[in-house]
């Protein structure tokens, strides 16, 4: 019986300038913008706000220092990017640097209150905790294998499957590669664990496992 799998592992208890997808009749703002120089352009649309910013770790991170016990110590915190308001009451932020390739997370912080960015349909979630993604594709970089490419795409599916250890039903994401459902080729199969912090969707959307499969096969 041929088998492969891409388990993604469920230890679950009970794109020039260039946007990234936009929403889907949401309204006419785009965020982020990767620009034809390489800086990156955050927009917000808020026309009651007094205050919008963007912390990320696209962001050269800064000093801070704090005291603990009447000692002091420092460490390095996430940077910050102060919007500028405009026109309509969209408000807008584009890096003073060329963003490296990469795959990056951030979130907006509006009147001093953390979300994500409502015109980006990319979202990361760690256990509770969303951010939304930014991602600097480059032919060549790490970074083009987390792209989605114009190649043919796998399938993922979720399963559910009884643990005898933990005594209950758990979920794990299942990666067959394209071609796979009428292939007669037995396949290998690749378990992949998600860690403490994560869950059976950690690899598929932070680490972006199907689009770098879907790629690498290609």
């Amino acid at each position: 019986m041929k088998k492969l799998f891409i388990a993604l592992a469920a230890l679950a208890i009970g794109l020039s300038a260039n946007a990234q997808q936009a929403l889907f009749g949401g309204p006419s703002v785009e965020s982020p913008v990767i620009n034809e120089d390489g800086t990156v352009t955050f927009r917000f649309l808020a026309p009651k706000a007094i205050k919008v910013e963007v912390t990320g770790d696209f962001l050269p991170t800064e000093k801070r220092e704090v005291e603990f016990n009447g000692n002091k110590m420092t460490f390095d915190a996430p940077g910050v990017g102060v919007f500028k308001e405009g026109k309509g009451g969209v408000w807008e932020y584009t890096t003073p640097f060329v963003v490296a390739p990469d795959m990056y997370n951030y979130t907006f912080r509006v009147d001093g209150v953390s979300q994500i960015d409502p015109h980006n349909m990319w979202v990361n979630r760690d256990v509770a905790s969303l951010t939304s993604v930014l991602l600097v594709p480059a032919k060549g970089e790490r970074s083009d294998l987390y792209a989605i490419h114009k190649v043919p795409h796998g399938t993922v599916s979720k399963v559910w499957y009884p643990s005898k250890t933990a005594g209950f039903d758990r979920r794990l994401t299942v990666y067959t590669p394209a071609g796979y459902e009428t292939s007669k080729a037995k396949y290998p199969v690749l378990y992949v664990l998600h860690g403490i912090g994560g869950d059976e969707d950690a690899w598929v959307t932070q680490g972006r496992a199907t689009q770098i499969l879907d790629n690498l096969i290609a």
